[in-house]
């Protein structure tokens, strides 16, 4: 009790602090550590990083239109409107979606390939707005400020806006990590599923599309567990989560019930993503065998699979030129990684893969992928570094100079720093 008197004095005491808000769903007054306009901010902030982490935007414009048109038409009819909703089909080949504060919302195409109908894609934006609309992930950082006591650490992190400027939106770290993989509750899975089906029955889809996608995830938790385990480590899933689905559509007024599902018109939108599911569901497993020396070689002979079985695929590229660094085969991996880059050159992690794989080949190349990458995500110390080398390479020293000071000032603390510092002292 003393301790929670201690931490309400200093939450008074702070003038950046929110104070007490209504929630939107429930009309109940709550904590708000983060008032309405830093929670906009922080999602604006942190979306184009989560979307990189994710593997970068799917290059499939009708399937991002359809994602996009899905997901505006529930977030229309939910608790708060008037926020500016994004949506994005992102490459992750594992089943997951997730959504950041503001109405900044991901769905992957791990799981894109696994639903059935427009309905069912319905149910699962409208799931992750209901996420939104209740402020799950603004519980969550208050929860995060009381239990570590930074609540000074963060008023400070959040009045700094410049979020750009950080290592989190590159690699994921601190707090935005943390609201991107927020573990919610089950008690917050069951509110969001309500208010999915709500807000999808609202848009004119059939409450059927909610039972139907928890029947897919139950069922890939059992076959095929690794598909599914980011989604359940911050959404947990249970049968009685799909019982409790199936009697509020019992419940509902026989028309309601009798909507049709659409399976055509979704199946026609997909039809990229699940031609192509094969060949990420290998890279899929290939992938989480990289980060092992001992198994480099089957990674390699795993992605190089998927990219024969889709070689447009430009991310699968990349991914494999990764897997032949790894192996040391230096020039495959050059070729191969400048490949993924022209396949796929609004993805991230092809920029700077190609950067650090053509270093010693053709620095000039190099160097025009590290800038693309900076235009992609601004503020990562890893590109700065790229870059510096680069222009070391290419002989443009004074411009190296700057670069590995600006690494360094990006990456005070940390590795990648400290190299981008030797390397700047040894230019003199």
């Amino acid at each position: 009790m003393k301790t929670r008197l201690v931490v309400g004095a200093a939450l008074l005491a702070l003038a950046a602090a929110p104070g007490c808000t209504v929630n939107p769903v429930t009309g109940k007054s709550q904590l708000d550590l983060m008032g309405e306009a830093q929670e906009l901010e922080l999602g604006k902030s942190l979306y184009p990083g989560a979307i990189q982490q994710s593997l970068g935007p799917i290059a499939d414009e009708p399937l991002q239109r359809e994602v996009d048109r899905v997901g505006q038409s529930v977030a229309v009819v939910s608790h708060r409107p008037q926020l500016e909703y994004r949506f994005t089909a992102v490459n992750d080949p594992s089943v997951n979606a997730f959504a950041l504060p503001g109405g900044k919302i991901c769905i992957t195409r791990g799981l894109l390939a696994r639903l059935e109908s427009e309905d069912g894609l319905a149910a699962v934006l409208g799931h992750e707005v209901g996420h939104v609309t209740a402020r799950h992930a603004v519980q969550a950082y208050n929860r995060q400020m009381l239990m570590t006591g930074a609540i000074l650490a963060g008023g400070i992190y959040m009045e700094a806006r410049d979020v750009r400027n950080r290592e989190v939106i590159g690699l994921g770290a601190l707090l935005g990590a943390e609201l991107v993989m927020a573990k919610y509750s089950r008690d917050q899975e069951r509110e969001s599923d309500e208010l999915g089906m709500d807000y999808a029955v609202k848009a004119g889809y059939s409450p059927h599309g909610m039972v139907e996608t928890q029947g897919i995830l139950l069922a890939l938790q059992k076959s095929q567990p690794n598909l599914v385990e980011k989604l359940f480590a911050s959404h947990p899933m249970s049968a009685e989560r799909l019982e409790t689905a199936e009697r509020r559509v019992a419940a509902m007024p026989a028309e309601t019930v009798a909507r049709p599902v659409r399976v055509p018109a979704y199946r026609d939108a997909a039809r990229g993503v699940v031609a192509v599911r094969p060949a990420w569901d290998r890279a899929s497993e290939a992938m989480a065998k990289l980060g092992d020396a001992s198994k480099a070689a089957d990674a390699e002979k795993g992605l190089a699979e998927a990219v024969r079985l889709a070689p447009g695929e430009g991310v699968l590229r990349t991914l494999h030129a990764i897997g032949l660094g790894a192996v040391k085969r230096s020039s495959e991996a050059a070729a191969e990684a400048r490949q993924g880059a022209e396949l796929a050159p609004d993805v991230f992690l092809a920029r700077v893969a190609a950067g650090e794989l053509l270093l010693s080949t053709d620095a000039a190349a190099a160097l025009q992928s590290s800038e693309a990458a900076e235009h992609l995500l601004p503020g990562s110390a890893k590109v700065s570094l790229l870059r510096g080398r680069a222009l070391e390479s290419l002989g443009r020293r004074t411009e190296a100079a700057a670069a590995y000071r600006e690494a360094s000032t990006r990456d005070p603390n940390g590795e990648v720093g400290a190299e981008a510092a030797r390397r700047a002292r040894g230019l003199g």
